[in-house]
């Protein structure tokens, strides 16, 4: 068994093969034990199995910080006790993968610091960081973005939250269902936009699945609502939907590349709010993709408003993207 350690970020990789470990750690997963972080490691396994990348299985201990006598903080060393868990923990997730993918790579991942930090950390060499919607119990459950929206926020490479599926009538999980193959991604002409929508092409050639590729517009309406027929506001509100719908096919037909020129892609330009409108079309969706933030977002801030409206509220995974670093302010 190899064990090394990185001193920077307290995480301590366990098993599999040093190989690589400068460059990716292929699709990272966060289990925590709780039925959402199973639910994301199902997922994510598939997702490393389909790209043919090894899956990094990572637990956070949540090592509290003490300050030392006339010294610096240290963080606590795990007891046996929690050290035991951890590795248990991650010994069932990994024959579970094992049992649904035989022959993937699967590397496990110790962190002493926070869920957050350790997924931010690995995000740095991962080439997808997968969560749960929804951790173990606690006040903190009933807010998905104590974990989720902060590594969505600020990780450097693609992110997907992960719901717990829903059980329907007759005990049925909509997870059981046989894929429905679409995929949803939202557009307002951003750089943000335009890395989602290339990945959401990516996914849907790699799957087979349709893209919908949506855009919302909101005209402001006249004070006086006689004036919604007055033909020229109906001629300024047609311009506007046509100019709106042009400009989203031809958004999709430059982001198209030799491998994904042939997916099937149905352009929804419609007069709504964007977080509803992406729910709307993502409701019987296998994947919804949005930018971290949209138009006229700011690099200080966390996740814009309709990226963290939809997290809040998808019932499908959704899938968190942003530009390369040079395409960063385009």
């Amino acid at each position: 068994m190899n064990e090394t350690t990185n001193e920077d970020y307290g995480i301590e990789a366990v098993g599999g093969s040093d190989e690589g470990r400068s460059g990716t750690a292929g699709i990272v997963v966060g289990v925590d034990g709780s039925a959402a972080s199973r639910t994301a490691l199902e997922w994510a396994a598939r997702a490393a199995a389909d790209r043919a990348l090894p899956l990094t299985v990572l637990h956070a201990l949540s090592m509290p910080v003490v300050a030392a006598p006339f010294g610096h903080a240290v963080r606590m060393t795990p007891t046996p006790e929690t050290a035991d868990h951890a590795a248990r923990l991650l010994e069932s997730a990994v024959a579970h993968v094992s049992r649904s993918r035989p022959g993937l790579e699967v590397r496990t991942e110790v962190s002493s610091l926070g869920p957050a930090h350790s997924l931010l950390a690995a995000a740095r060499r991962a080439a997808m960081v997968v969560v749960g919607s929804r951790g173990l119990g606690g006040v903190a459950s009933a807010f998905p973005g104590s974990v989720s929206v902060r590594v969505s926020a600020h990780a450097p490479c693609p992110v997907a939250v992960i719901p717990e599926p829903r059980t329907e009538a007759g005990g049925e999980q909509e997870g059981d269902r046989r894929e429905r193959g679409r995929v949803v991604v939202g557009l307002d002409g951003s750089a943000d936009s335009e890395a989602a929508l290339r990945f959401a092409l990516d996914e849907a050639s790699r799957t087979g699945a349709e893209l919908v590729a949506v855009h919302a517009w909101l005209m402001s309406a006249p004070i006086d609502a006689s004036a919604l027929t007055d033909p020229s506001y109906v001629a300024e509100h047609r311009f506007a939907a046509d100019r709106a719908d042009t400009y989203v096919r031809t958004m999709v037909e430059t982001a198209r590349s030799a491998d994904t020129a042939d997916v099937p892609v149905r352009v929804a330009v419609v007069e709504d709010h964007p977080a509803h409108a992406l729910l709307s079309e993502g409701a019987q969706a296998d994947l919804i993709v949005v930018g971290s933030r949209g138009r006229g977002g700011f690099a200080g801030l966390l996740l814009g408003s309709v990226s963290q409206t939809v997290l809040h509220h998808a019932p499908a995974p959704v899938v968190v993207t942003r530009p390369r670093p040079q395409e960063e302010g385009h």
